[in-house]
């Protein structure tokens, strides 16, 4: 099913990671081969990749973030550890299944201040800063109790080094 919608967009070039669980999950990446990209790492919540663009490299994560919080902080610290491991440009996108604060919910009651604190950490400690978007950026929907809940869970963040290297970089959330 995957690979048939690589070939109805006209990709030549994927990465698949298969879901873990029952059907949930899994990651998959599409390019053509005129970007020059490769994986350097995956597993079931992360595609790490190496890029080349105008002669200058660049990292880019894309991550599947997992709705059980210890498991997305064992996330958080592995990307930390890759962080360090290399000084350059690095950009990091998916669903990253957190929020950094209130404002990026509408629906149901708030959230206390103290549960952002690992989202809010990882982004400190990695150097992370969201790139500037146009769109809605409540990227997710769902009922909880009686009440309609939209969340940021999707975005697009990178290090001062991307946005030092790519200054005019944007993301547009599509609805």
């Amino acid at each position: 099913m995957v690979l048939q919608k690589c070939d109805q967009l006209r990709y030549d070039e994927h990465h698949l990671v298969a879901p873990t669980g029952h059907g949930a999950g899994g990651l998959a990446l599409f390019w053509n081969s005129e970007l020059k990209l490769s994986v350097v790492y995956s597993n079931a919540d992360v595609i790490d990749t190496k890029n080349e663009h105008e002669g200058k490299i660049f990292y880019a994560s894309f991550v599947y973030a997992s709705t059980d919080r210890p498991k997305r902080n064992q996330l958080w610290e592995s990307l930390i550890g890759i962080d360090e491991a290399r000084d350059a440009p690095w950009l990091v996108t998916g669903d990253f299944n957190d929020i950094l604060n209130n404002e990026e919910k509408t629906g149901g009651p708030d959230r206390a201040e103290g549960s952002f604190s690992d989202l809010r950490s990882f982004f400190l400690e990695a150097d992370l800063y969201d790139l500037h978007h146009s769109g809605d950026p409540l990227s997710w929907r769902g009922q909880r109790g009686t009440h309609l809940v939209r969340c940021r869970l999707d975005r697009a963040v990178a290090n001062s080094s991307w946005a030092e290297t790519y200054p005019t970089a944007r993301c547009q959330y599509l609805e």
